[in-house]
């Protein structure tokens, strides 16, 4: 699992790369004037976003490497912050930027830690990081920059009171906040608004060492908890650059709404690279979080205090659609796709003493997408629709030893909602680079637990999933098209 979440960082990043410098290395990119301005310079941020965390726990007899519960379980977070951030940018070879910069997060990405040889269990947030590193991209135009980034974080996760799950009394004993270090990899998109002032969306996947946090307080030192977080987070924010001595100022000219809102309602000129069907294929990597409560076969909760499982892995996807150029710079379609995934998290009856790895197979989604033609050739574009995800059934295991307890669950299938962004490239004519992000939100299903002695528990599962994908597009009806064909 560590080798395919890092690879699956690092290939959004430098897919975003690929994509963009194939796309500028096009004859009509390559036809592109001299930039108006220049990237060099220094320049601040500040934006917002959203993040989920999956944390692999392992409960541990205390001062000993023993553990008390053998079984490696997967906890959950998820919520919203703000970012600030401050760096330097340099252009070179006239297409592309190198740069350093530093951003500081605040939030609450709130999940679950848990001893559960003890049955007690904790709220705790990620309530800060920051971030520093380096980033490499390619302008698209000369105001539409995409890169690559990766470099050092550190991050605060407070502590917590440590609740039984049983009815949600304090229990007398707590774990302590820490702090841990790590180091991520991401990507974005930087789009010129007006002068000095951009738009950045971004994605970033983050790997925070492992540390054993102790379960301590009026019952003395009950238990250690051994916790490794990786957050998944993407945000969108203003940029303003001050530019550079000898360079001209960064942005765009000045122009008024009437000429925009001319330029968005023009109809297209030539042929079209995107009115027709297309097939695409691509893979990526999700993290999920699930709110869970344990019940009785009856209705009546065992575990009454909600917690939050993780899950993270990696997926495929095949798809089909259909788009339709509505102006020189709107395109509108309706997409068809399915997911084959292997997201990999935990469910348990904590009461039973049990836990299982529970796997998302498939999902699909289907919906409707409104896009942005920054170029001819680059199409940014948002979505929406339906969704349904399937979990496969699991045997539950003893959580003290790993060893099978003869209880099972049934697979089960949800219905949800989902929202996307992504950008579009060609490559060739015909061929289309894509990347995307994703989240889906599936409503609440109860998992019953089967035995050879009838019916146990029941598991109430409430689960959320983002992920991002990179693949490849093949439109059928696709037309070549070049900025001297085109009206931009």
């Amino acid at each position: 699992m560590g080798i395919t979440y890092r690879a699956a960082g690092l290939g959004f990043g430098f897919a975003l790369i690929a994509t963009t410098a194939l796309a500028a290395d096009l004859p009509s990119a390559k036809a592109s004037p001299v930039p108006a301005f220049g990237w060099t310079g220094f320049h601040v941020d500040v934006g917002s976003g959203y993040g989920e965390w999956a944390a692999n726990t392992t409960t541990r007899v205390p001062a000993s490497t023993g553990c008390a519960l053998c079984l490696d379980q997967v906890q959950g977070g998820r919520g919203f912050f703000g970012r600030v951030g401050a760096g330097f940018d340099y252009q070179f070879a006239r297409q592309f930027v190198a740069g350093a910069f530093a951003d500081g997060s605040y939030g609450g990405l709130r999940g679950t830690l848990q001893d559960q040889a003890a049955n007690v269990t904790g709220n705790v947030r990620e309530t800060w990081s920051w971030a520093a590193g380096v980033r490499l991209g390619t302008l698209i135009t000369p105001d539409i920059f995409a890169y690559a980034d990766a470099g050092f974080t550190q991050s605060h996760f407070t502590g917590s009171d440590l609740l039984r799950t049983t009815n949600g009394a304090v229990s007398g004993n707590s774990i302590s906040g820490f702090d841990t270090p790590g180091w991520f990899v991401g990507g974005g998109l930087e789009t010129a608004l007006a002068p000095g002032w951009f738009w950045r969306s971004e994605y970033r996947l983050a790997d925070y060492g492992a540390r054993v946090l102790g379960d301590n307080g009026a019952a003395g030192r009950l238990d250690d908890l051994r916790v490794h977080p990786i957050v998944q987070t993407v945000t969108s924010g203003i940029v303003y650059k001050f530019g550079w001595p000898a360079m001209n100022p960064a942005g765009l000219p000045p122009f008024g709404v009437g000429d925009l809102v001319q330029d968005l309602i023009a109809p297209p000129t030539g042929p079209s690279l995107w009115t027709g069907p297309y097939l695409e294929a691509g893979a990526g990597y999700g993290i999920s979080s699930a709110d869970t409560i344990v019940k009785t076969a009856y209705g009546a909760c065992v575990t009454c205090v909600d917690q939050i499982q993780g899950g993270r892995g990696i997926g495929g996807r095949i798809g089909l659609g259909y788009d339709y150029q509505l102006t020189g710079k709107i395109v509108a379609g309706a997409f068809g796709d399915f997911d084959p995934a292997g997201l990999s998290g935990t469910i348990q009856d904590e009461p039973a003493g049990q836990a299982a790895t529970l796997v998302e197979r498939w999902s699909w989604g289907g919906g409707a997408r409104l896009g942005f033609l920054a170029t001819p050739q680059i199409l940014t574009y948002s979505k929406f629709g339906f969704t349904q995800a399937h979990f496969g059934g699991s045997e539950m295991l003893d959580s003290a030893n790993g060893a099978p307890s003869g209880v099972s669950t049934h697979g089960l299938t949800t219905n949800g909602w989902l929202l996307g962004d992504g950008i579009e490239a060609q490559l060739a004519p015909g061929w289309f680079w894509q990347i995307e992000y994703r989240y889906a939100q599936y409503g609440a299903r109860d998992i019953g637990t089967f035995s050879a002695a009838g019916q146990g528990d029941a598991i109430h599962f409430h689960p959320e999933i983002q992920s991002a994908v990179a693949g490849l597009i093949y439109k059928f009806d696709s037309s070549p098209v070049t900025l001297s064909n085109a009206k931009y």
